[in-house]
């Protein structure tokens, strides 16, 4: 007779104690979710940006070893506003698109995002890939992004590296001053 009773009570629905229990523990849930959704969107932006930078890098080098004809990459960081960059082949006519991002752009698509020149803010890749810096000499440029804010640490560092050889990598860092890809 116990077992018809309990099966009773339980096609009645939930009782006020059982849906209050439920509720208190979506809360809990939630309250521990949404903190990390928000440092995980934070973080996809900083490697977004970092990850765009490197495509047009990418790109750049792609088309002076396609074309015949050195491109000039030059980034600028804007501190607290952010990033911009522009990508100049030297080629004549040029019939593709050419990757840039100004700041207006860079500002609305990753705000609160900053960009650090640790190394070479302007360089050229040769049509052999080469990377060159100021006065001729192969050079290597180097870019973090990060966010404003007393706690950038929490939501780290991304790194773009562009070595002399014309390989560029993108990892993240420890720091905004910091050349060194670290593994996260």
């Amino acid at each position: 007779m116990a077992g018809k009773n309990a099966l009773r009570r339980w096609h009645g629905g939930f009782t006020l104690v059982e849906l209050l229990v439920i509720i208190a523990i979506l809360a809990i849930i939630t309250a521990v979710a949404i903190p990390q959704f928000n440092i995980w969107m934070v973080r996809a932006k900083i490697q977004g940006a970092s990850g765009r930078l490197q495509q047009d890098i990418t790109w750049a080098e792609g088309y002076a070893i396609r074309s015949g004809y050195p491109v000039q990459i030059t980034v600028q960081s804007g501190g607290t506003t952010g990033c911009s960059w522009t990508i100049t082949p030297a080629a004549p006519n040029v019939s593709q698109a050419v990757p840039k991002m100004p700041a207006s752009v860079f500002a609305s698509r990753y705000p609160n995002t900053t960009c650090n020149i640790l190394a070479a803010s302007t360089v050229s890749i040769t049509p052999t890939g080469m990377v060159y810096g100021a006065g001729n000499t192969v050079s290597s440029a180097a870019f973090t992004f990060g966010v404003n804010g007393a706690d950038a640490a929490n939501y780290g560092y991304w790194l773009t590296l562009l070595s002399g050889a014309g390989n560029v990598r993108s990892c993240a860092t420890s720091a905004p001053t910091s050349s060194v890809c670290t593994l996260q």
